[in-house]
């Protein structure tokens, strides 16, 4: 299915300044990616990013299906109403309709904790995100609110953001035979690299300042499966 744009959103309670990295860490992601796009000038694949923010549609009537960021973490919360459940986020996401009507990328950036019960094998308990493949990735900050340094949080989250930019292009792709590892059913690069598996704020912080110290995001090989299948989603083959 052909997929343009990146819809970015992020819930009402995220700091400013992760906001900024968010959004920053796309760009360093873009500059890139663009190194391997054959005259870019032509020819550009990298799907558009629209910061659509705590979004609301003011045409709609307040607390009406689908009218604003809020309304999805209201459907979405767990029963106790404290964290945000992946499946119930997952359902809105894939009934909204203009997902149904301009298929695309969602990247969202939440405040509140994640408690993934999709991925099988997890213990259900809190996540830094959870992600679709070629759909959806949603990130909370809860996780790095015990990092006291601004510098460690928002490396670690760099780092998390670029992980959840990956999963959203299915990178590593399921067919890769080397450099790769399995996780709860889920293939992760063993480079270094962003699409390492990190299932924790510290294992985070550990590979970005690992990544920083090397200058490296993705490694050679995810960074060529990634502008592939983007050309993919591009052109609609998926």
């Amino acid at each position: 299915m052909r997929r343009t744009f990146i819809s970015t959103s992020w819930t009402l309670g995220v700091d400013p300044e992760d906001i900024r990295t968010l959004l920053r860490t796309i760009e360093d992601i873009y500059i890139l990616l663009r190194r391997g796009v054959k005259h870019p000038e032509q020819y550009d694949p990298l799907p558009t990013v629209r910061a659509f923010g705590a979004w609301v549609i003011p045409a709609l009537p307040q607390g009406a299906a689908y009218s604003s960021m809020e309304w999805y973490v209201e459907r979405s919360l767990n029963d106790t109403r404290d964290h945000i459940l992946a499946s119930r986020y997952m359902e809105i996401v894939q009934l909204e309709p203009w997902q149904i009507q301009n298929p695309h990328f969602d990247l969202c950036l939440t405040h509140l904790p994640i408690l993934d019960d999709m991925t099988a094998g997890t213990a259900k308990g809190e996540v830094l995100g959870f992600s679709r493949r070629g759909l959806v990735s949603l990130i909370s900050t809860h996780p790095f609110d015990r990092f006291d340094d601004p510098a460690l949080r928002r490396l670690a989250i760099e780092y998390t953001v670029a992980h959840y930019f990956g999963s959203l292009f299915d990178v590593p792709i399921i067919s890769r035979r080397s450099e790769a590892e399995e996780h709860n059913g889920e293939p992760y690069c063993i480079n270094v690299c962003a699409r390492r598996y990190a299932d924790t704020p510290d294992a985070a912080l550990e590979f970005a300042r690992e990544q920083a110290a090397s200058g490296i995001v993705y490694c050679a090989t995810c960074q060529h499966e990634m502008l592939g299948q983007i050309t993919a989603f591009y052109y609609g083959v998926n």
